[in-house]
């Protein structure tokens, strides 16, 4: 199972990315569609932006289908992008949970907790 690395950001990263995250949030609560919204970030690293972007729509993600009950169709019509896209981020949202469950798990083996 290969290891996930996930960014450290600097304290100035994440202040840029709580905010975005707010922005976004606002943005598409006021009927934006995803990429709309992100067009509107004033972000020059566009690595950060990526990631940003990445985080958010897995996020949404997660409110509008795990917590409300939307198909992933709907989800994808809400956001403004395509379904396949919202597929490709849930798919990649669900290996990075069942990497870090199994990252956690071994770790408690090795800690005698498991």
């Amino acid at each position: 199972m290969e290891d996930i690395k996930y960014k450290e950001y600097t304290k100035e990263e994440s202040a840029v990315y709580d905010d975005a995250m707010e922005r976004l949030n606002q943005s598409m609560t006021n009927g934006l569609s995803l990429d709309d919204a992100v067009s509107r970030l004033d972000i020059g690293d566009e690595e950060l932006r990526r990631l940003i972007t990445e985080d958010f729509l897995k996020i949404f993600i997660v409110q509008l289908h795990y917590e409300k009950g939307l198909a992933l169709k709907e989800v994808a019509k809400s956001m403004g992008i395509t379904y396949e896209r919202v597929m490709e981020a849930h798919k990649s949202m669900l290996q990075d949970v069942q990497i870090t469950s199994i990252a956690e798990y071994h770790k408690g083996i090795s800690k005698g907790q498991a």
